[in-house]
């Protein structure tokens, strides 16, 4: 069966798409990306998804002029998924890198781009029966940047952190910033709950600017039931005080930590905040 993509507005095969060897985003990790889960052919949370695109646009210095509008992406992600007939879940993911050749001075600003999709096994976000063993990976340290909140093309710190996960046998590992605080997970952001009150690390200290970091956020702000705090990073003190503790993207949604070294955590909270994702996104 053909692999369909989309590249630059147009469908084609994925052995078609013409990408040549010398394009940016393979010489320079001159480009970004974006992992977006879909239900059938609606992107969840797609909004969030293009504001960040657009951010990172601006602080990569791109032509916004050659990007598509947001009311054009969701027709590109809606064709292909047609294209495919997904008509469960999804995972689609836009690659956007810019345009010509040139050494480090580009010749143009102008962006080219790639949507490519893979089928997923769930549509609602389904909390883990089994929780996550993690560790801190501390060998190379994030620093907050105008590069640090999305998802660049230089991903080389995360490719690394997940060698050493691989390495010692872990669910995931912690990465930290350069101020020594925990501030993120390998792929996901990070939560910790303690005494009923949600901690989560600011953009400012330098993780992601997850999309589904800023659902979370929105829906306990707006229902009032969970306090939730933005802080500069966690301690390891404050991991191991903390009563439960899970990471979230916007494929898997929530994910529960079980243990930190011999520290072992409950599940009560995030289960809720889950069933008030699920109620957010998909109704009852």
């Amino acid at each position: 069966m053909n692999e369909f993509v989309i590249y630059n507005g147009e469908v084609y095969t994925a052995d078609k798409a013409p990408i040549a060897y010398n394009n940016r985003a393979f010489k320079y990790g001159d480009a970004f990306f974006e992992s977006i889960k879909c239900n059938g052919h609606y992107p969840l949370h797609f909004h969030l998804h293009y504001k960040r695109m657009v951010k990172a646009m601006i602080s990569l210095k791109m032509d916004i002029a050659s990007f598509p509008t947001e009311k054009q992406w969701l027709a590109y992600i809606v064709q292909l998924l047609r294209k495919k007939k997904s008509f469960g879940a999804s995972r689609v993911r836009l690659q956007v890198f810019r345009g010509g050749e040139g050494l480090y001075t580009p010749e143009t600003n102008q962006v080219n781009y790639l949507i490519e999709s893979s089928p997923l096994t769930s549509v609602p976000y389904t909390l883990n029966t089994k929780g996550l063993l993690v560790e801190v990976y501390d060998e190379m340290k994030k620093q907050y940047s105008p590069l640090s909140a999305f998802k660049n093309g230089s991903s080389l710190q995360y490719v690394l952190a997940s060698c050493f996960k691989k390495e010692i046998n872990m669910d995931d590992v912690l990465l930290v910033n350069d101020k020594n605080k925990i501030i993120e997970a390998n792929s996901s952001n990070l939560f910790w709950i303690k005494d009923g009150i949600v901690y989560t690390p600011s953009i400012f200290s330098g993780c992601i600017d997850g999309v589904m970091r800023a659902v979370i956020i929105n829906n306990l702000e707006k229902s009032g039931l969970i306090r939730i705090i933005e802080t500069q990073g966690a301690t390891q003190q404050d991991i191991l005080d903390a009563d439960e503790m899970f990471i979230s993207n916007a494929i898997q949604g929530i994910q529960w930590i079980v243990g930190y070294k011999e520290k072992r955590y409950f599940c009560q909270i995030t289960k809720k905040i889950v069933e008030l994702i699920n109620k957010e996104t998909f109704g009852d």
